[in-house]
C-alpha cells in the first residue's frame, strides 16, 4: 500500500461530512433543542446502576462480580492534561520516543462486554463456535485499515478465516489489501450518506446497489494478509426485485460458468456462491435491475469473523438511518456478537464549544443498533489525538479531549464498552510524534498504514486484557462450581449410605 492514502494538508481544511451531521450542525447554530449530559456523580451512579436492556438475558455465569463491581468518581475532563506538555529525545538520536499508552482511570464500562467475552470463552474451549464482530468506522478504518489487523489477531488466537462482508463498491477498493474487488458495467448506488433511504432499504453498510443494465460486473480479488488467502465460503446478500435476475458466477480462471437465479422474495436474501474457498470470483448480473444487491460475505464457519464498515466523512450520526427491521434480518443470517463504533475525526472538523449536541444524538444512534441487533454487545472507541498547528507548532486540537468526554458519556448512558484510542496513542501531543515517525500522516488525523497496524494491535490488546480478565473469574467460577458439584454429591451419597444402615 502507498505510504500515504489520504491527500497531505492543513488539518483545518474543510472534510466532507455526512448530510446528518450538516444538518445537526444547522442546529445548533440557529439554537436547536437543548441537550442533556451526565454532570455529576449522582447522576454518572445512577447510569452506572441501571440494569441492562436487551431480549437475552446475560446469564449467571457471566455475571462476575469482580468485573462488574467497578465504580468511577469522574469522566474524562480537560483538566487531566497539561496541554504544555513537551517530549524531548531520549538520546542522542534526537528522535522523540513515542509516549506509552496509559491507563483510563475513569468510565470504561468493561462488564458490559460480558455477554460478547462469554462467546469468545466458548469459542476458546470447544474450537467449533463463530463470534461475529461489526466494526463501524469512517475515513480512519478505510481501506480496511486498523479493521485487517485487529481482524487478523483475533483469528490467530481464536480461529477463523476470511475478511467478513465486502461491498460491491467502495471509496478504496482498489486500494484495499486485504480483499480487491471493483465493478465494471453501470450500477446505481444509494448510500446512509446522501440522507434517508426510499423504498429499499440500506445493507447492513449502510448501501445498497442496483446494476443499470447487462454490463453489471463486480471483481473480488483474495490478497496476502494473513487469514485472507482466499474467499472464504462466497456468499452473496440481496433484496426483493425481478424474478428473472440472473447471476453468472465465474470462478478463478475457469471457461466454465454457474448461474443463479436471484428469485428471492424477501427484502432480504442470502445464497451461496460456490462451496469452495476462491482466490478469484467474477459476477455478471443479468435482468436485475431492480434488484437490490448488498455484497458478499467471506469467512469461514467457525471462529471470527470482523466486518469492516467504512465511510469517508461519516460521524457516526447516519447509522440511525439503517432499518432496524432489515438489520434484524442481517443479524439473523451473520449473528453478531459485537458492534465496534470508531468515530469522531470528521466531528472534530467543525469546531463547537462542547460536544453535549454530540453525545444526545449519539445516544439516539447506540439505542438503535442495540435494537437493530439485540445479541451484540457495543464497544465505543473514543477519538484519537488530533494536532493543530499553531505558531509553527503541532500541539493537540483543543476539541479532542471535549470530544472525547462526549463519546465516554454516551457509552456511559448506553451502558456500551469504552476505550480510548488518545489514551492508546500516549495522551497530549502525541499525533506530531507519530507523524515523525510515519506512524500518521502530516495531516495530523489519519494514521499511516504502518501506524494503523500498530494502532489496530493496541485495540486488540485492550479488548484481550478486559478478555483475560472475564476468562479468570469464569475459570475460577467454574472450579467453585465443581467444588460444590462435588460436596453436594458427596453428600448425597452419604445419605443413602446411611439410610441403607440395617
Amino acid at each position: 500500500m502507498p505510504n500515504n492514502v489520504f491527500v497531505e494538508g492543513n488539518s483545518s481544511a474543510h472534510s466532507v461530512v455526512d448530510r446528518l451531521m450538516i444538518e445537526a450542525m444547522n442546529d445548533l447554530e440557529i439554537g436547536g433543542a437543548p441537550v442533556t449530559a451526565i454532570q455529576d456523580s449522582n447522576q454518572l451512579k445512577k447510569a452506572v446502576t441501571q440494569p441492562i436492556s436487551s431480549t437475552k438475558a446475560v446469564s449467571n455465569k457471566t455475571s462476575l462480580e469482580t468485573l462488574n463491581d467497578t465504580f468511577y468518581q469522574h469522566l474524562i475532563s480537560a483538566s487531566d492534561f497539561d496541554f504544555n506538555l513537551e517530549y524531548r529525545p531520549t538520546d542522542s538520536s534526537r528522535i522523540i520516543a513515542i509516549p506509552k499508552p496509559f491507563p483510563l482511570k475513569s468510565y470504561t464500562g468493561i462488564n458490559h462486554l460480558n455477554r460478547f467475552f462469554e462467546k469468545l470463552y466458548e469459542l476458546e474451549q470447544s474450537k467449533k463456535a463463530k463470534v461475529r464482530i461489526a466494526y463501524y468506522g469512517d475515513s480512519m478504518i478505510d481501506g480496511d485499515l486498523i479493521v485487517q489487523d485487529f481482524r487478523s489477531a483475533l483469528q490467530n488466537r481464536f480461529g477463523g478465516l476470511g475478511v467478513g462482508f465486502v461491498p460491491i463498491q467502495s471509496e478504496s477498493a482498489r486500494s484495499r489489501y486485504s480483499v480487491k474487488h471493483y465493478t465494471l458495467g453501470n450500477w446505481k448506488e444509494d448510500n446512509f450518506m446522501k440522507g434517508s433511504a426510499d423504498s429499499i432499504p440500506y445493507g447492513i453498510n449502510g448501501a445498497v446497489f442496483f446494476p443499470v443494465d447487462a454490463t453489471a460486473r463486480v471483481h473480488y480479488v483474495a490478497s496476502g494478509i494473513k487469514n485472507a488467502y482466499q474467499l472464504n465460503s462466497p456468499r452473496l446478500f440481496y433484496g426483493s426485485g425481478n424474478k428473472d435476475a440472473v447471476l453468472k458466477v465465474t470462478e478463478e480462471k475457469d471457461n466454465s460458468a454457474t448461474y443463479i437465479l436471484l428469485n428471492g422474495t424477501q427484502s432480504f436474501n442470502s445464497v451461496p456462491i460456490s462451496t469452495s474457498n476462491l482466490r478469484k470470483i467474477q459476477l455478471d448480473f443479468s435482468n436485475a435491475q431492480n434488484t437490490p444487491i448488498y455484497g458478499m460475505d467471506f469467512s469461514n464457519h467457525t471462529g471470527i469473523a470482523v466486518d469492516g464498515f467504512s465511510n469517508r466523512g461519516n460521524s457516526g450520526l447516519p447509522l440511525s438511518l439503517l432499518n432496524i427491521s432489515q438489520m434484524q434480518k442481517f443479524d439473523q443470517s451473520l449473528s453478531y456478537d459485537l458492534i465496534i463504533l470508531q468515530f469522531g475525526a470528521n466531528v472534530l472538523t467543525r469546531k463547537s464549544k462542547n460536544y453535549n449536541w454530540y453525545y444526545n444524538r449519539m445516544t439516539q444512534v447506540v439505542h438503535h443498533l442495540k435494537q437493530a441487533f439485540p445479541e451484540a454487545d457495543v464497544l465505543i472507541l473514543g477519538t484519537a489525538d488530533k494536532g493543530t498547528k499553531l505558531d509553527d507548532i503541532v500541539k493537540t486540537d483543543s476539541s479532542v479531549v471535549k470530544l472525547l468526554r462526549s463519546q465516554q458519556q454516551y457509552a456511559l448512558k448506553t451502558q456500551s464498552s469504552f476505550i480510548s484510542l488518545f489514551h492508546l496513542m500516549g495522551g497530549v501531543n502525541t499525533m506530531p510524534i507519530w507523524s515523525d515517525q510515519k506512524l500518521a500522516n502530516k495531516d495530523f488525523i489519519h494514521f499511516s498504514p504502518q501506524g494503523s497496524r500498530k494502532i489496530g494491535g493496541m485495540i486488540y490488546e485492550e479488548l484481550m486484557n478486559g478478555y483475560s480478565a472475564f476468562a479468570k473469574a469464569r475459570i475460577q467460577q467454574n472450579m467453585l462450581q465443581q467444588k460444590a458439584d462435588s460436596l453436594y454429591i458427596k453428600a448425597v451419597n452419604d445419605s443413602i449410605s446411611y439410610l441403607r444402615r440395617p
